[in-house]
């Protein structure tokens, strides 16, 4: 693919520096969208302390003895064993 350009040299838009790209944006725009982002922080900021609201706290669950660790293994042996001898 063969791409070619034609500019005049009256025609060409003065280059910008690399200051005047990465410099922050005018005042006037920063105002205008301001109320904008206002508004939509505040309704995230109300949602958020109403889901705090909601939320109960957490149950802690009760450890886990040796013993009931054991019962359950022997539980599950049984069951895999009367499994077994069935088929």
């Amino acid at each position: 693919m063969k791409v070619e350009l034609v500019l005049q040299p009256g025609q060409a838009p003065a280059p910008t520096t690399l200051s005047q790209r990465v410099a922050p944006a005018p005042a006037q725009a920063a105002k205008a969208a301001a109320p904008a982002a206002k508004k939509v922080g505040s309704s995230i900021a109300k949602k958020k302390a109403t889901l705090k609201k909601k939320r109960s706290p957490r149950q802690k669950k009760e450890p886990v003895t040796a013993a009931d660790l054991d019962a359950q293994m022997e539980d599950y042996t049984a069951a895999g064993a009367a499994a077994a001898s069935a088929a």
